[in-house]
Formats: structure tokens, C-alpha cells, sequence
């Protein structure tokens, strides 16, 4: 998989370099009139860089899972066309070779198209390694460390509900305090989770935010925003898909009560319209190879299933959290939230947020995450002192202080 990925970035780095070619032509056919051939052709190569940092960035290298924070925008440009250096010696060296060798008017195009090719290796390695952002972490970074330039530029908040806002069930002043700082800042704020659309409701309506997406990126709830205007609730599958999917996991739910011992139902499950839930943790103790047991039933039944803080959760669909947070993004402010990962931030804390937290450059962990950290195959890149609503709270200051 991981040649695969190396290969097809190999190919869109080439792809780009093409464009580049064009603009290091052009800019040099353009000013060798006034610097002459050679002096052109620096300045070519400084306006091609320019050319494929910017949609190396944008394209090649964009977002990748489990990104470490990206440097601004200025020093990155700088890291980026110092690191063409390399490449540029090789290029530039060919080009010069080439016009020594050769006379006529293609000499210089063909230079410049050689010196590239030679080049390309070279660059593509410094380039992967600048703008790739390849997870590198080991571990969790105190939320010190996470730099300021980096939290000034957020547009937006994603959180989990259970045990990252709630404590002991319940969310608490501070962690609702919070919430209606970063809206007053200017900040979208929504909560993601994998509570019923029953249960997340009224939160939705009182809570100081712009949407909850529940049941795992299935349902999004959007508050009124006029006098009179009610509560809105849009789903990301139709209605002839939930229905006939609402007949079948009722089905899975009764042979999981059946066939495995001590799980029950979650007791929000009234609520749950698009999937189920085992309560492992909230009022029923479940070990872990009951959990493992009900994780294994589900997806033999075809389901996806993951495990939060204190239930265990199938559905049918492509859809998780990370689906709903692109789509409520979509639908809410007509952004691409793929587009501009390292201006988002998640904050979570179990094993249903790790592909959040293997997405989001800022990605956040309170404290209680540690819980679930020896099974989590991708872990938030920073991690508050505190735990649930306290280390919400945490991260929001953090955010602040820097805007």
C-alpha cells in the first residue's frame, strides 16, 4: 500500500513538474533577452519552484492522515525552495552543460527539459518530505507545544460529546462556557458523536454551536437560527435506505441480546434512527472480549462497528465521523474540509476518534484518552493536562490565546 501511495504521488509530483516545465520555459524565453541565458534561467527556476510548491501543496501532498501541523505559509515557501537546492545544482547544471554543448535555438528548452528530469528524483524526495506530513509521532505532544501561528489560523472546531465535553454524563459549566467563546470568536464549532439523533436534540438547540452530526456522520442537527424557526435535521442517507436498513440492524441487535452474554442495548436506543448501540461502559460493564465479541458479530453481519467511551456502535453505510464532518462542512458553509484540513481542529478521546485523529493536522486528545491509547493505531497529535469537559475547556483557551 505503501508503494502504491509513493507511485501515485510519484506520478502527480511529475504531473506538476510538467506545469513547472511550462513556467520555467516561459519565464525564461521571456527575460533572456534583457539577463541572457544563464542569469534567466535562475530567475525560470525560482518562478517554476514557486509553480509546484503551490500545487504540490494544494494537490500532491494535500492533507495527508495523521499530518503534523504545517509551517506558515512564508517559512514553508522558504523550506520548500531551499529545499530545490539540491535539485536545482543537478538542473541548472545540465542546462548549463547542454547550452556548452549544443547551439541552435531549441538548445535552451532542450536544457531545461533534461535538467528537470535529472532533478526530479531529487526534488520529489525533498518535497515529500516538507509537504507530505507522514505521521512520525510516537506519542501524544503536550498542548504547549502546539504553535501558536498554527491555532491563530483554525476556522473551526470539531468535537466529540461523551467524556471530551461531558464529565460524569454531563456537560459541564466550563466545557459549555467554552463552546460559546469559540462561536464568539468567530469559530464554527460542531460536535460530532455517536449519540441518537433523540438524545442529541435538544443539545443541539441549546448548546452554543452550529450543528451536531450524530450517530456516526449519519444525521446532522442544525439549530435555528430566527425566532420561530425550528430545529433542522438533514440525513446523508435517503429515506428508503434507512428504512430498509433500520429493519436489518434491529435484527443484528436481537441476536447480539441473544447470543452474547451480559450485552445489552444502549439505553438511548429509543432515540437511534440510522444505527445501533451495546452499552459497554455507561450503566453495563462489559470486558474486553464481550466488546470484542459484539465488534466481531457486527461486522459478520455486514456492519461497520466501532467503539467509543461507553458503547459500542454499528451501522450500515460508508459514512464515520470523518464522513460527516466533510459533509456537514459542505452543506453548512460550502467548504472543502479536505482542502483545508490544517485549519480545522478535532478533539476527542477514544477509539471512534482515531480517524479523526489520524486526519486532522490538529488533532487533540483530553487527557482521559489515555484509556484507549495502547489500542488506538493513530493517536491525536497533542493531549490536554486535563480530562472531559476540563480538557476541552484546555484546548479552547489554548485556541484563544493565540487569536
Amino acid at each position: 500500500m505503501l508503494k502504491a501511495l509513493l507511485a501515485k504521488r510519484f506520478v502527480q509530483f511529475g504531473m506538476v513538474g510538467i506545469a513547472g516545465l511550462l513556467v520555467d520555459l516561459a519565464v525564461l524565453y521571456l527575460l533572456a533577452h534583457w539577463l541572457g541565458w544563464y542569469l534567466a534561467r535562475a530567475v525560470s527556476f525560482v518562478a517554476a519552484a514557486t509553480c509546484t510548491w503551490g500545487l504540490n501543496r494544494r494537490f500532491t501532498f494535500r492533507a495527508a492522515p495523521g499530518s503534523q501541523a504545517r509551517l506558515s505559509i512564508g517559512r514553508e515557501y522558504i523550506a520548500y525552495i531551499s529545499s530545490m537546492l539540491g535539485g536545482a545544482a543537478i538542473n541548472y547544471t545540465v542546462y548549463v552543460l547542454t547550452l556548452h554543448w549544443m547551439s541552435g535555438p531549441f538548445a535552451p528548452t532542450l536544457g531545461v527539459a533534461l535538467g528537470s528530469c535529472l532533478g526530479l528524483l531529487s526534488n520529489f524526495t525533498a518535497a515529500r518530505m516538507l509537504l507530505s506530513r507522514t505521521p512520525t509521532q510516537d506519542r501524544m505532544w503536550p498542548l504547549t507545544q502546539w504553535p501558536a501561528a498554527s491555532r491563530a489560523s483554525l476556522v473551526g472546531v470539531f468535537t466529540d460529546i461523551d467524556d471530551t465535553l461531558t464529565t460524569d454524563g454531563a456537560i459541564t459549566s466550563d466545557a459549555l462556557a467554552a463552546l460559546a467563546a469559540l462561536k464568539a470568536a468567530g469559530l464554527h464549532v460542531v460536535a460530532i458523536t455517536g449519540r441518537p439523533v433523540g438524545w442529541s436534540a435538544p443539545f443541539a438547540a441549546t448548546w452554543p454551536i452550529d450543528a451536531i452530526v450524530a450517530e456516526n456522520g449519519a444525521v446532522a442537527l442544525v439549530p435555528p437560527t430566527r425566532p420561530g424557526d425550528v430545529l433542522s435535521k438533514r440525513y446523508l442517507q435517503d429515506g428508503l435506505t434507512r428504512s430498509a436498513n433500520f429493519a436489518r440492524m434491529q435484527q443484528v441487535l436481537a441476536r447480539i441480546e441473544r447470543e452474547i452474554p451480559g450485552a445489552q442495548r444502549a439505553t438511548d436506543s429509543a432515540g437511534r434512527e440510522t444505527d445501533i448501540a451495546i452499552d459497554h461502559s455507561e450503566f453495563q460493564q462489559l470486558d474486553d472480549a464481550q466488546i470484542a465479541a459484539v465488534v466481531a458479530l457486527m461486522r459478520d453481519e455486514g456492519m461497520h462497528a466501532t467503539v467509543s467511551s461507553i458503547h459500542i456502535n454499528g451501522w450500515y453505510g460508508d459514512h464515520d465521523k470523518l464522513v460527516g464532518a466533510r459533509w456537514v462542512t459542505r452543506v453548512l458553509w460550502g467548504r472543502d474540509l479536505d482542502a483545508e484540513m490544517d485549519r480545522w481542529a478535532y478533539v476527542g478521546d477514544s477509539t471512534n476518534d482515531q480517524r479523526m485523529f489520524e486526519a486532522f493536522a490538529h488533532s487533540i486528545g483530553v487527557a482521559n484518552v489515555a484509556r484507549f491509547a495502547p489500542k488506538l493505531a493513530h493517536l491525536p497529535r497533542y493531549v490536554a493536562i486535563s480530562e472531559r469537559g476540563a480538557g476541552f475547556t484546555e484546548v479552547a483557551a489554548a485556541i484563544l490565546s493565540a487569536r
